[in-house]
């Protein structure tokens, strides 16, 4: 059976459940808000927020050392790849020390020197799970029938070979912010067939699209648990029809007329907010690192 759908929050909050925004990028990547404003944004939604930056790890680093103590209570550790198959990975920590350890030994060396945030590491997928056998992580397939995204599903045909392996995964997305029915119920129908977990995120990039899309748990309910199990009530908050779209890109609006050079720059040379690859991080900051 489908997840239950809702499109009122109200109905959410009587039930006493907490609501989960496991997509969202910052400006670290190819998104418009900084971390500290989405950090803001999310306590006032009164969501848990995953940033998923592609292919970098900042964002999310930035956000679990200002949350300090109650980081575990607010945020869900995590990266979107874009792995050599030109596919996009989601994995989610239980830490952010967990991130930034695989982030350093399985990602950063393989990101092209020169490239910006969301340009494709060159490492494929096999290699990327196989490197998540030590952690406790969860992996799921972002938007896997997104055709101008590079769903797994709608990979090129050299690449084929990758297919089967997505019934290896935790969980799909089967609720995407940024896609249309069509495509979200193509992949609701896909993972209920094959009893695969389920997941669901904004995929937001401006700080108005945050929490359009969540996925409603029981207080206190392990999240890995139930992605894994498929349960959960799917919190669908955006407009109906083809005025999604309208009111998605009318978002952006405000941050382009605030700084408009900037994001001139960004469309003239593709860039996108690229930052150093660690921040001032290092593995060793973290306890029991090594």
């Amino acid at each position: 059976m489908p997840l239950p759908r809702v499109r009122d929050v109200e109905q959410v909050r009587e039930l006493g459940q907490d609501r989960f925004d496991l997509h969202y990028h910052t400006r670290w990547s190819d998104g418009l808000a900084t971390v500290r404003a989405a950090m803001t944004r999310a306590h006032d939604l009164g969501i848990r927020l995953a940033i998923t930056d592609h292919n970098i790890v900042e964002g999310a680093l930035q956000a679990w050392t200002l949350a300090g103590d109650e980081a575990p209570d607010l945020l869900i550790p995590g990266i979107e790849i874009t792995t050599a198959e030109r596919i996009h990975l989601l994995i989610y920590f239980r830490n952010a020390r967990d991130l930034h350890r695989y982030f350093v030994k399985s990602v950063a060396p393989w990101r092209p020197r020169g490239g910006t945030a969301t340009t494709p590491i060159q490492r494929g997928v096999f290699d990327l799970l196989e490197d998540l056998d030590r952690y406790d992580a969860l992996t799921a397939a972002a938007h896997p029938f997104a055709f101008a995204k590079n769903g797994w599903l709608n990979v090129r045909e050299r690449f084929a070979h990758i297919a089967p392996r997505i019934a290896e995964l935790d969980a799909v997305e089967v609720l995407n912010g940024q896609e249309l029915d069509g495509t979200n119920d193509k992949a609701a129908t896909w993972a209920r067939k094959r009893h695969v977990g389920l997941t669901a995120g904004s995929d937001g990039h401006t700080l108005g699209e945050m929490g359009n899309v969540t996925l409603a748990l029981p207080p206190r309910a392990d999240l890995f648990a139930a992605l894994r199990e498929g349960a959960g009530t799917l919190v669908d908050l955006r407009p109906p029809g083809n005025w999604r779209q309208v009111v998605r890109q009318g978002a952006k609006a405000p941050y382009y007329l605030k700084k408009p050079g900037r994001f001139l720059w960004r469309s003239t040379t593709g860039d996108a907010g690229d930052g150093p690859e660690t921040a001032g991080f290092t593995i060793d900051s973290w306890p029991d690192a090594g």
